[in-house]
């Protein structure tokens, strides 16, 4: 029962610290506690496309992330997320649920913080990472509302950080000027959206009014989307017609209800992630030993 209640609160602990200073920074506007632990339809997704989103330093030549995106297309309602984080921490989530059942066989734990940690990759045993690589937010989109529900939850399900939010029509400039990308016509568009300046490329071949991240309201699928530093890029790389409808829903446990500037708050504050390695009864559990570098693409 001791590893039991150890391992538990180590797990949570870096998460519930953030979400408390979170809590606190809010005036006047309480964190709302939301049991969502029935999954919910909201839509059925025909089309599902995939992105390449690029990230990149303003010192930087090269991306320093790329992660490929699926956005599944609904007759009002779309999902987009990272497939690869989403199965990454559904693996690693089995794994230390499975550990908690065999407390009684744990022998030795070792906990490195901060000063201590070390890369646990090439140690003998099994190892597994939460590191925050790849994106852990789902953003739900309405088009006939223009509202966004973005979910952004820890790999082990215990806190699911959610802000809703209602958006202005996006102001596009959409120019006379066409490129051809995928085989796809597509027109010119540009944007100015909290305190970046985008330019996006869109076709009428595919009418629908959605494409990667918060991006909507063009008369067409949007194939590419960049903003003006080169620092955000997202890229159509694939696209898949549903025959049989798949359902899109939201997930998640308990979610901490909170505002889209409490939010990046929290971003701000977000560890690089952890280690595990399990080797027989000896666990070992480590702070990545690097920093997450968290560049918001909102800056208002």
């Amino acid at each position: 029962m001791k590893y039991q209640f150890m391992v538990t609160c180590l797990l949570g602990l870096s998460m519930n610290t953030i979400a408390q200073n979170v809590k606190k920074s809010i005036e006047n506007k309480p964190i709302e506690n939301v049991n969502i632990n029935n999954l919910e339809t909201v839509d059925y997704s025909t089309l599902k496309c995939y992105y390449l989103f690029s990230k990149k330093k303003e010192s930087s030549d090269r991306p320093y992330s790329q992660d490929t995106m699926a956005l599944e297309i609904g007759s009002k309602i779309s999902r987009f997320y990272d497939p690869a984080r989403l199965s990454r921490d559904s693996i690693l989530s089995d794994r230390i649920n499975n550990m908690k059942n065999i407390t009684n066989d744990i022998r030795k734990m070792t906990i490195l913080k901060e000063a201590d940690a070390k890369d646990l990759s090439n140690m003998q045993g099994t190892v597994s990472s939460s590191s925050n690589d790849g994106e852990s937010c789902q953003i739900f989109k309405d088009r006939l509302s223009n509202r966004v529900k973005l979910v952004d939850y820890s790999i082990l399900g215990r806190d699911v950080f959610l802000y809703e939010e209602q958006i202005e029509p996006f102001q596009w400039k959409i120019s006379n000027e066409t490129e051809t990308i995928l085989s796809y016509s597509c027109q010119k568009a540009t944007l100015h959206f909290r305190g970046r300046d985008y330019t996006a490329w869109f076709t009428q071949e595919i009418p629908v009014s959605d494409g990667p991240w918060k991006f909507m309201g063009l008369p067409g699928l949007i194939i590419k989307v960049e903003d003006n530093q080169h620092l955000f890029s997202f890229r159509l790389t694939g696209i898949q017609q549903i025959k049989n409808k798949i359902p899109i829903f939201y997930t998640g446990k308990v979610t901490i209800r909170c505002s889209r500037k409490d939010f990046e708050k929290l971003k701000m504050k977000q560890g690089p992630g952890k280690q595990y390695n399990f080797n027989g009864g000896d666990v070992i559990i480590s702070d990545f030993p690097k920093k997450y570098d968290y560049t918001p693409m909102e800056l208002e």
